[in-house]
């Protein structure tokens, strides 16, 4: 008995997996099959995920099951009939799972995107480095293909890979305007963009195109100098801005929730003792809920980081887009620091038994 579990168990695991890649393959749209393969290949996922797809599915349809049983458990549905409930699942579970692939599709919309983003700021890196290589090509007499193809190194990484696509494309009979121009339209590259198409027009007018190779690296060149130095110049606001996010807001967040227990305390106090005694004012007791206020102090501080995240983004890159690789860290480091905080206010009022 044990050898024969033994033996199905992979076959099992085989039918599962090739179930789920079908159940992957067939949720994908035939008209948009073609634009997601080319966003996938733009992001340097070479193999469609089907498999992730089918898991994906699996995982909503829990989710949504799983939300339509909270949904229905609550005190608005207490003496509801079981036919009705059934009726309502039957509803309510397609809705939400619209809802959440909907959210999903957003959502790896978005990873994609940053990876694309990701990818074309590292060509952009090696940029310069290529066209130097590219220039000495050109002026030891070879074509345009041939420098393109001989100017790759290993160290150019995503701008290898491409480069690479762009001269097979050529050797299957592409021309080499065509195919450049189909690697710079998938990229949101202003710098690869322009020095392409000037290369393009220099190459069929037949201009001395090895100086003008030169010249365009002399000149990224020194705006990478002058982008390293102004990055340098404005060290001193990123570091204040990190302080007061990571270690100011925090604090004082903390400092006001123990604030507003101590105001609590006393007034309570001063109700107990005065309530036989008239006064023209009336003091109340303060109704400030504790898990509201943390909640509230978490949500603005996840605002505060994400908001300070994308200023130093835009300080030290010029783009909102590069914020996303930081948005984790203060985000995380600032609502840790919040109850590191909330932790020493804690010992330090109940030193003064407060």
């Amino acid at each position: 008995m044990t050898k024969k579990a033994a033996k199905t168990t992979p076959e099992s695991k085989n039918k599962f997996r090739l179930f789920t890649e079908t159940l992957g393959d067939s949720i994908i749209p035939g008209k948009y099959r073609k634009n997601i393969l080319n966003y996938l290949d733009r992001a340097s996922i070479e193999e469609v995920p089907y498999f992730s797809y089918g898991l994906a599915v699996y995982v909503t349809f829990v989710l949504s099951v799983i939300l339509d049983i909270l949904f229905l458990r609550t005190r608005l549905f207490a003496n509801t009939n079981i036919i009705i409930m059934i009726i309502l699942s039957i509803i309510i579970i397609p809705l939400i799972f619209i809802i959440l692939s909907l959210i999903s599709i957003l959502a790896y919309r978005i990873c994609l995107d940053a990876m694309i983003y990701h990818k074309t700021r590292k060509m952009e890196e090696v940029f310069p480095e290529f066209l130097a290589e590219l220039s000495i090509n050109l002026k030891a007499g070879q074509s345009l293909e041939e420098a393109l193809e001989n100017s790759t190194e290993k160290e150019f990484g995503y701008l290898k890979d491409e480069i690479a696509k762009v001269c097979k494309k050529v050797r299957l009979g592409t021309d080499v305007e065509v195919a450049l121009r189909e690697f710079i339209e998938n990229y949101d590259s202003e710098v690869i963009e322009e020095t392409f198409d000037l290369i393009i027009t220099s190459w069929k007018k037949g201009a001395r195109t090895s100086q003008l190779v030169e010249r365009i690296f002399d000149n990224l060149d020194m705006m990478r100098y002058l982008r390293r130095k102004v990055i340098a110049s404005v060290t001193s606001y990123r570091i204040f801005l990190s302080i007061v996010t990571v270690i100011i807001a925090p604090a004082m967040f903390a400092l006001a929730f123990y604030l507003v227990n101590l105001i609590k305390s006393i007034i309570n106090k001063i109700t107990l003792t005065t309530t036989s005694v008239t006064f023209p004012i009336a003091i109340n007791a303060v109704r400030v809920n504790d898990l509201h206020f943390t909640w509230f102090s978490i949500l603005a501080l996840a605002l505060i980081a994400i908001s300070t995240a994308m200023i130093i983004s835009i300080i030290k890159t010029g783009s909102i887009k590069e914020g996303y690789k930081q948005v984790v860290f203060y985000a995380g480091g600032t609502i840790l620091s919040y109850y590191i905080f909330m932790l020493i206010f804690r010992y330090f009022f109940a030193l003064f038994n407060v």
